[in-house]
Parts: C-alpha cells; sequence; structure tokens
C-alpha cells in the first residue's frame, strides 16, 4: 500500500494509510500513515463500535488534513475490544 500511496503522491493525490503493522509502515514509510494495533479484518475497531471507528476516522483525515511531512507516522493507541457506549 506505501507504494501505491507514493505514487499517487507524486501525481499530486494526497494519501494517508492505515497500518496494522508499525514495523512495516517504518520500513516501507508510506508518505503519511495511522499505525493501529488492531486485528486483520478490523483496521478501523472492534465491529460495532461505531464510536470507536469513527474516531479512528476523524484521526486519520486529520493526519492528512494537517500533515505534509512525508514518511510521517501517527500512532493511534486505541485498545482492541473497547466498551461500547
Amino acid at each position: 500500500m506505501g507504494l501505491i500511496a507514493r505514487e499517487l503522491e507524486s501525481d499530486g493525490i494526497s494519501t494517508v494509510t492505515l497500518n496494522l503493522y508499525l514495523e512495516i509502515a517504518q520500513l516501507v514509510l508510506p508518505p503519511r500513515t495511522v499505525s493501529v494495533n488492531f486485528p486483520f479484518g478490523a483496521p478501523f475497531g472492534d465491529p460495532n463500535n461505531k464510536k470507536l471507528q469513527l474516531q479512528v476516522i476523524k484521526e486519520s483525515l486529520k493526519m492528512l488534513e494537517e500533515t505534509e511531512e512525508k514518511g510521517k507516522i501517527k500512532i493511534l493507541n486505541y485498545d482492541w475490544r473497547e466498551k461500547i457506549k
């Protein structure tokens, strides 16, 4: 995904990637990365936890809007299986 993001950025299209493995993001260094410690199949958080999912989406869009530095990684410290409120 990081290689695709770099290609899109070279064409003037801003990107942010959502990564489940911080180590991979650090190796590939996409232009902007949000890293979460969630399992495959649920990159935005727990199923049916709309509040958490929306937080991850908002953080990703905020990074896209505010970060111009290439290779920036933002680590989100949300817990998997948070209580649904």
